[in-house]
């Protein structure tokens, strides 16, 4: 598998938001020629103490790189919206991070803060195994929580972008925002990949395109 496939792979959300054009922030990234991405890549290794650290983490990683990608398509993108590209580059990558705790510690990374690990009573060994119990339910389910309040700050963005990518953003966040509230209420929850039934698939399609419909529906997505 080429680096920008797996690049593709890992990060699903951050790439379906943000097109990858050559030589841009998030191309350059994914084909490993970034040397801070791939200094804070590496720092995952050790995992994280606290949710501060979690945070950096998903600032260095996914925010920073949003924001910047962000620049490089659209120029004359202003200062609120670059800071919005950077919540939503962290709510994005948080978001993956739930995705992928089983494959991400089959590779030797626990990312969820050890904190919160032991608040809520989780052993690494469960991640490591793929062991789902209500403890690590409720762990991803806080962890859920947390970034679905970041996205939907970052709302605004879908609203402020050229046409063709604003549409993008909005889709990327409201499919975000399904899986993650998956991740807050599915009793199966984190070793889950949630599928967009067809029904669902084509309310959210529908609030993509049209924006003021959101008032109408209270669950699944952001408020974009």
């Amino acid at each position: 598998m080429s680096p920008l496939s797996a690049f593709r792979k890992r990060h699903p959300l951050l790439t379906l938001a943000l097109p990858l054009p050559s030589g841009s922030p998030l191309e350059r990234a994914a084909r490993g020629l970034d040397a801070n991405w791939n200094a804070a890549e590496a720092a995952l290794t050790a995992g994280h103490e606290d949710i501060a650290a979690l945070m950096h983490s998903a600032r260095s990683l996914g925010g920073e790189l949003a924001q910047q990608q962000l620049q490089h398509l659209w120029p004359e993108a202003g200062a609120h919206d670059l800071a919005l590209a950077k919540g939503l580059g962290v709510a994005l990558w948080l978001a993956e991070m739930l995705l992928f705790l089983r494959e991400d510690a089959a590779g030797g990374r626990i990312l969820p803060p050890r904190d919160a690990m032991r608040r809520f009573m989780v052993e690494e060994s469960q991640i490591h195994e793929g062991r789902h119990d209500f403890a690590l339910r409720r762990l991803a389910g806080h962890l859920a929580e947390q970034a679905i309040k970041i996205l939907q700050g970052s709302a605004p963005l879908g609203l402020s972008a050229p046409l063709l990518l604003r549409l993008r953003l909005r889709w990327a966040m409201l499919y975000t925002g399904f899986l993650l509230e998956a991740m807050r209420r599915d009793p199966d929850a984190p070793f889950i990949h949630p599928r967009l039934p067809p029904r669902e698939f084509l309310r959210l399609l529908g609030r993509a395109l049209s924006p003021d419909s959101r008032g109408k529906n209270k669950g699944g997505g952001c408020s974009g």
